[in-house]
């Protein structure tokens, strides 16, 4: 009777259906509710960003100017050239040693 009831024991505790399945299963049940609400986190924020972009022509703007180095009219766009900016003066080509 004993060794039956161990048996059910161990069954229960490691079968198809038993503990251990089942605590996987919960764990695995909390990380897609974390994900799910971080998706829904993400979607809301898109849709704020949707709507900006279909109401407020600042939020355009800011697209144009930083995503596509767009200026308006009578603006200048200053840009440095980050391969020759930090560069000495010998190794862009100058020669300041003062002989003309």
């Amino acid at each position: 009777m004993g060794l039956l009831a161990l048996l059910a024991f161990f069954y229960a505790a490691v079968g198809d259906h038993g503990y251990l399945v089942w605590r996987k299963k919960q764990q695995e049940k909390l990380g897609l509710q974390q994900k799910i609400e971080q998706l829904h986190h993400e979607n809301r924020e898109i849709q704020k960003e949707i709507k900006a972009l279909k109401t407020d022509p600042r939020a355009i703007e800011k697209i144009a100017r930083e995503e596509l180095g767009m200026v308006k009219p009578g603006e200048i766009k200053i840009t440095s050239n980050p391969t020759t900016e930090g560069k000495s003066a010998e190794e862009s080509g100058s020669d300041n040693s003062g002989t003309p």
